[in-house]
């Protein structure tokens, strides 16, 4: 853990994970909330003259964090690198009516109910499933949607019945995702995670010396790719506190556990 510095001294843990950042090592930096976290990343951004991104979690942070960093660190949200560099394409579609799922399974061509088993799903449940599958899908890292992107419905317990929503859905998510991709209509409501998702495809670049992920412990796979898939010109440092993962929910997971990283703090 790290102690907030007084008048600025960096703590004897402080200055060795300065004295790791600047031997060039990828950094995991476990912090809780009121630990000094972001003075510590301050302190190692001061110490080198080289072009830096923090990620943060939300807007706030990344607006808080933009007064404490030097000028040569860019401090913005994961989400709005991902607008600058694809999501601006989208800004009707972002700001455009939100549509109940019925109506968008409607347009999608889910219009009757389908029996798995001893159950009858209907089309408004139906066209729910679809659109968790796609945002399921967003969250992860894979290329292509998949059975597992498809969320499992009560009732139906077994694998087989699973994989036979799977194969009524899947079909539809892939019908909505390539409404997605157009930039100026679709009936699908178009979503933050949508370019998201869409930027991570690409196989990004982010141009910087280095990286710091903030909040690493509720990074969802999407990011984690893009974020490690960096290392090869950047140097990358996760912090956060594991103790504090809450977003599991929407697929986040806490990635500094696995992060190739030596020293740990």
């Amino acid at each position: 853990m790290f102690a907030e510095p007084l008048l600025h001294t960096p703590t004897d843990e402080q200055a060795h994970a300065v004295d790791a950042f600047r031997a060039g090592h990828h950094l995991v930096l476990q912090a809780g909330a009121g630990t000094g976290k972001t003075s510590t990343l301050v302190l190692l951004a001061a110490s080198a003259s080289r072009r830096g991104r923090y990620l943060a979690f939300n807007k706030d942070i990344a607006r808080d964090a933009s007064g404490r960093f030097p000028r040569t660190v860019v401090c913005r949200t994961a989400h709005a690198t991902a607008y600058a560099a694809l999501g601006h394409r989208f800004t009707s579609r972002l700001n455009s009516p939100r549509q109940p799922a019925w109506k968008v399974g409607q347009a999608l061509g889910m219009t009757r109910p389908v029996r798995i088993g001893a159950h009858e799903i209907g089309p408004r449940l139906l066209s729910h499933t679809v659109l968790r599958t796609v945002t399921r899908y967003c969250h992860s890292a894979d290329r292509d949607l998949a059975n597992h992107h498809v969320p499992r419905l009560r009732g139906l317990d077994s694998s087989g019945e699973h994989k036979q929503l799977a194969e009524y859905v899947l079909p539809f998510a892939s019908k909505a995702w390539a409404d997605l991709q157009h930039s100026d209509r679709g009936a699908v409501r178009f979503e933050h995670d949508h370019y998201l998702k869409m930027w991570a495809l690409t196989g990004p670049r982010i141009e910087a010396d280095f990286l710091f992920l903030d909040e690493a412990q509720d990074t969802n796979p999407v990011l984690e790719e893009v974020f490690t898939a960096q290392r090869a010109h950047a140097q990358l440092v996760m912090v956060g506190d594991s103790a504090q993962a809450i977003y599991g929910w929407r697929g986040a997971r806490d990635v500094m556990a696995g992060f190739d990283a030596a020293p740990r703090f």
